[in-house]
């Protein structure tokens, strides 16, 4: 995933909004979101059946974590790190998250950008051998390949400048909004482009989340390029995080 946008307490009512963009190859086989338990809790996340993790999910706790990788060789002995993702979505809140990333072991995944958070607590992290973690203070925050909220990426620069606007507007706008943020091809093509479309390569879904105060939320997916592919509802699969499911399979069969 190479293009992740929050809105983390921006309004009282909404403490988090995301919408998040994949951008991968496309022959690499994934499916879509489902219901499971990892680490003890019950997760609402999609999975890269390649090397068994995910890019991004929710948890029972109100936990997301999104992932998004950094440009360099890749060291093929290293962890998955779509495994990290599955791993930290067993944590009980974001700082508990933080805490864990912070526990990394040096040289054990190849690069990364990594933001975590609830409706209380945000951070980002970086990984490049080593993690650093940077706490997340409310407002809007752009995580793609390079370094986060880095305005002197013109793509990063757009996107804040973009959702900045999403952000100043009616919560109940935002994801529609955002939906079309994730949709722009502005910028050097193809990897300049929020939307990409490369040789072989390109955005291969596009996710929108929004976490009310209340506990609510809405969830929004596209299982293709946002530009071409319809968003379908997925809200209902939330409703399974909040409920105490001794088979969330069962719950999930029931959604679908």
């Amino acid at each position: 995933m190479c293009t992740l946008i929050a809105l983390h307490a921006c309004h009282p009512e909404v403490p988090l909004a995301v919408a998040a963009n994949r951008d991968e190859w496309l022959a690499r086989p994934s499916a879509g979101f489902a219901v499971r338990r990892t680490a003890g809790r019950v997760i609402l996340a999609p999975s890269d059946l390649r090397a068994g993790g995910t890019w991004l999910g929710l948890n029972d706790a109100g936990v997301f974590v999104g992932l998004t990788n950094r440009p360099g060789s890749l060291d093929e002995s290293r962890r998955s790190r779509g495994l990290l993702v599955l791993s930290l979505l067993g944590a009980g809140s974001a700082a508990e998250a933080a805490e864990e990333l912070g526990r990394l072991p040096d040289a054990a995944y190849n690069g990364f950008n990594l933001f975590v958070a609830d409706r209380k607590d945000a951070a980002v992290a970086v990984y490049e051998d080593s993690v650093a973690i940077t706490e997340c203070a409310p407002g809007v925050h752009v995580v793609g390949n390079a370094d986060p909220n880095d305005r002197a990426v013109p793509k990063v620069r757009r996107n804040l400048e973009a959702a900045t606007r999403v952000a100043a507007g009616p919560p109940d706008e935002w994801l529609e909004r955002l939906s079309k943020i994730c949709c722009a091809h502005e910028g050097e093509p193809p990897y300049g482009a929020t939307c990409v479309h490369a040789d072989g390569y390109g955005t291969r879904s596009s996710t929108l989340l929004r976490l009310g105060g209340d506990g609510g939320g809405e969830l929004r997916h596209a299982a293709g390029a946002p530009c071409e592919t319809e968003y379908k509802d997925l809200s209902a699969f939330l409703g399974a995080l909040r409920i105490d499911a001794d088979e969330p399979e069962a719950r999930m069969a029931e959604i679908r």
